[in-house]
């Protein structure tokens, strides 16, 4: 249902306003639209809704309501926009729209010195869109200004063109890479540097200084993505090194693109922690967050969690766990805060590594959305990963037919991903005959078998969360505690 969908996008200020909104909105005390909304924030949808609203079935006067309450969202969430959205992007299209409205006056004077303005703007901010409607403005209204340089503007509409087809030839290689990786999610028939290097050649894509910093971004966020889908981060550092460069380069303006530059510095110091470059990652956190408090802390909130995670991780992967727990669960306590499915795994792993598993278990109970909910927001490999920490819990805390039913159910649920992934298999094997032998831990053949996974240059190419899954197994075996048993882990690559 799509209206239950955006509402769950919604943070609890927002609904709070949307609610009134609403209630400027209604003109009878009796609408049902607020009710409508409060039961669209559950999990699941109720049963017989229209029976709930209208204390008898009415499915004409629920569809009614349901399309009502989607059109007033929409206008809410336009409206929202509106009032909050000071961004340069947006005075340009309001000096743009302007100008129009003075050619169509015959205003013509103001008309040019208002699209200057705007094309000024529109250069700053690398604005190829906006740009393109200004030159086609100022060409189009050519002739009354026989003081312009005629050649000069063609040019200039031309340079533009040139780079804003640059720009979209980058949209349509996402595009293209993510439809292929959704449609080949189990195959890894090409390398990742293969797979970029066929992607830009189709699409005329040069890594060259021409980009702008909104492509640069685009470009970080195509190659991170190609790195999830392929679980291999250590392939890509070269590249980002590279971007990173140019992004570097053009930080004069430290509140130009803004946006762009924040989540860049994000993809960039998420790079280096998945690559046990530490330092490396730590550094482009600081200037990450140093950016979220520039322009009064204009997006703040947009990558508070983000930061935090990737704080947190980096803190607990450098022997710091305690500092790592203490960081999120101080935020935990924050008012407002609605906790990210990525935060409250992260600590579930936390716990799990200081063998604290009562603890863990209160974190993954909170993880309460529907398999299917997870799925869409947070994709299949999270999925994997969340069903596999509750495995190696239960197990631990020897809930044995609750392990025996997770284990059938993971069997079943990712089925397909068992039968690609080697290394997902064998653990899955290893854990299941930990839990139907216990025993078997002490036996020389299972110990030996285990170990094969750990040679320097299998941990190497490794994930550092599935490292992490492994670690577990090797201190089973070595009967070591689960996080210096990590730690050795990441020591060794």
């Amino acid at each position: 249902m799509i209206l239950k969908t955006l509402i769950q996008t919604l943070s609890q200020e927002e609904i709070q306003s949307f609610k009134a909104y609403l209630g400027r909105r209604n003109k009878r005390v009796d609408t049902k639209n607020t009710q409508l909304l409060v039961l669209l924030q559950k999990d699941e949808l109720p049963k017989k809704i229209d029976v709930i609203l209208y204390g008898k079935p009415n499915r004409n006067a629920y569809h009614a309501l349901c399309k009502r309450l989607h059109d007033n969202l929409i206008d809410f969430i336009a409206s929202r926009s509106f009032e909050t959205e000071s961004s340069e992007e947006l005075q340009v299209f309001k000096l743009l729209l302007s100008a129009r409205i003075f050619y169509e006056n015959q205003q013509f004077t103001a008309g040019i010195k208002t699209l200057a303005k705007a094309e000024t703007k529109a250069l700053q901010i690398d604005l190829y869109s906006a740009l393109s409607e200004i030159y086609h403005t100022q060409i189009q209204y050519a002739h009354q200004h026989a003081e312009v340089d005629l050649d000069a503007l063609f040019e200039r509409f031309r340079h533009n063109q040139k780079l804003y087809n640059q720009q979209e030839n980058l949209n349509l290689a996402y595009a293209s890479l993510q439809h292929n990786l959704l449609k080949k999610s189990a195959e890894k028939q090409e390398n990742i540097h293969s797979l970029l290097e066929k992607t830009f050649t189709n699409f005329e894509i040069d890594l060259n200084e021409s980009l702008s910093f909104k492509s640069l971004y685009q470009l970080l966020e195509i190659i991170n993505t190609l790195a999830h889908r392929l679980h291999d981060f250590s392939a890509i550092l070269p590249l980002i090194s590279s971007i990173e460069q140019k992004i570097s380069a053009r930080t004069a303006n430290p509140l130009k693109h803004l946006f762009y530059r924040i989540h860049s510095l994000y993809f960039i110091a998420n790079a280096y922690f998945r690559n046990r470059q530490f330092e490396m990652a730590q550094t482009y956190l600081a200037q990450m967050e140093a950016a979220m408090d520039a322009d009064r802390g204009r997006y703040k909130v947009r990558f508070r969690e983000n930061a935090l995670l990737l704080h947190s991780l980096t803190l607990n992967y450098t022997g710091q766990a305690t500092a790592a727990i203490d960081c999120i669960e101080k935020n935990l306590q924050l008012p407002k805060l609605k906790p990210s499915p990525d935060i409250l795994l992260a600590l579930t792993v936390f716990y799990v590594q200081q063998q604290n598993y009562k603890k863990a278990v209160q974190q993954l109970n909170r993880l309460k959305h529907s398999d299917s909910w997870y799925l869409e927001k947070e994709g299949h490999d999270w999925l994997i990963k969340r069903d596999l920490v509750a495995l190696i819990i239960h197990l631990e805390l020897e809930h044995i037919d609750l392990t025996d039913s997770l284990l059938r159910r993971f069997r079943r649920t990712h089925a397909q991903a068992i039968a690609t992934d080697n290394r997902l298999a064998l653990f899955l094997s290893n854990l299941r005959q930990i839990h139907n032998t216990p025993q078997v831990v002490d036996e020389p053949q299972f110990r030996e078998s285990v170990k094969k996974h750990f040679t320097t240059q299998e941990l190497f190419k490794e994930d550092i969360f599935l490292l992490s899954f492994f670690a577990w197994l090797k201190a089973k075996i070595s009967k070591t505690p689960i996080y210096t048993t990590t730690l050795d882990l990441l020591d060794l690559v």
